[in-house]
């Protein structure tokens, strides 16, 4: 099967997120972070399922795979933030707490 591919800043390249390197830095952080860090109300699931880069890889291709940009999250979490700059979520909240973005 050929390798998934991404275009960041104009350059198509083969997207790290869909190699080896990245399944095995995802399988560390969710063994030592098994508790979802970004929280958001309302989704969270609380256990930590997936790995989310703190700062996207569209953004930053150099960090993909680059362990301190990355913390455990649940699926939803993650797939909820997209490539949002983390500024702009609402985390660190109980499942159940205040409204995040994903709601207004």
């Amino acid at each position: 099967m050929p390798a998934r591919r991404v275009v960041i800043n104009g350059v198509e390249q083969i997207d790290p997120r869909h190699t080896r390197a990245w399944r095995r830095l995802r399988d560390q952080v969710v063994a030592e972070e098994p508790t979802c860090r970004l929280r958001i109300a309302g989704i969270c699931t609380t256990v930590s399922t997936t790995a989310a880069h703190i700062v996207p890889v569209t953004e930053r291709p150099d960090l993909a795979l680059v362990r301190s940009n990355v913390e455990g999250s649940c699926t939803e979490c993650n797939e909820a933030t997209g490539t949002l700059p983390r500024e702009a979520i609402v985390t660190g909240g109980a499942p159940s707490e205040a409204l995040s973005i994903f709601r207004r």
